[in-house]
């Protein structure tokens, strides 16, 4: 009973990982230039631009790097071989979830450009 209960909580603990990733990622689906109605002087619409990209840029790193560190949990917790099939199969998943967050993100500005 021990051993399937140790079994459930890394389960567990990896799903929470996986949704805290995608939480994340969540965020990323705001465009990251909103424009005014207004319009803007060249000089103007670049510090503008400046202002308001850099900060998301800044978080999305930081939510890079909280991924890493959470699927480095999850290699802590279950200590897998790293060149292990089923290792190499999850830290695949985990990178398919990125890359369609950022695609996401990409969709979602780019539509906000389009309109």
């Amino acid at each position: 009973m021990s051993i399937v209960n140790e079994v459930d909580e890394l389960v567990k603990r990896m799903k929470d990982n996986v949704n805290k990733i995608q939480d994340m990622m969540a965020n990323w689906e705001k465009p990251l230039f909103e424009r005014k109605a207004k319009p803007f002087f060249p000089e103007d619409l670049e510090q503008t631009h400046q202002s308001q990209v850099a900060p998301r840029l800044e978080e999305i790193e930081k939510h890079g790097k909280d991924i890493h560190k959470l699927l480095k949990e999850s290699s802590d917790a279950i200590k897998p071989d790293k060149k292990s099939q089923n290792w190499l199969s999850y830290v695949d998943y985990v990178n398919g979830l990125v890359i369609e967050g950022v695609t996401h993100g990409i969709n979602c500005s780019m539509s906000y450009l389009a309109e």
